[in-house]
């Protein structure tokens, strides 16, 4: 339970991160350290936006792919 609520407060600094607008680089390692703990479905597509918003589209494209393998299985 603990590394869930872990992974939770990464993904919120994340996303705030992303919201400042000049700290994508901080929401990039914070969403990666998120999904390294407790991979989740909006894990995912956060690091996915993160990626993009750092250029990384080719990145972006093969986590969206993993999600949506991960969304077929459900």
């Amino acid at each position: 339970m603990q590394v869930a609520a872990k992974a939770w407060q990464l993904r919120e600094q994340a996303r705030k991160a992303l919201s400042a607008g000049n700290q994508t680089v901080d929401a990039l390692a914070l969403a990666q350290a998120s999904c390294q703990l407790h991979a989740t479905p909006r894990g995912l597509r956060l690091l996915a936006c993160a990626l993009l918003e750092n250029g990384a589209a080719a990145e972006a494209v093969a986590v969206i792919e993993q999600l949506l393998d991960t969304l077929d299985e459900e």
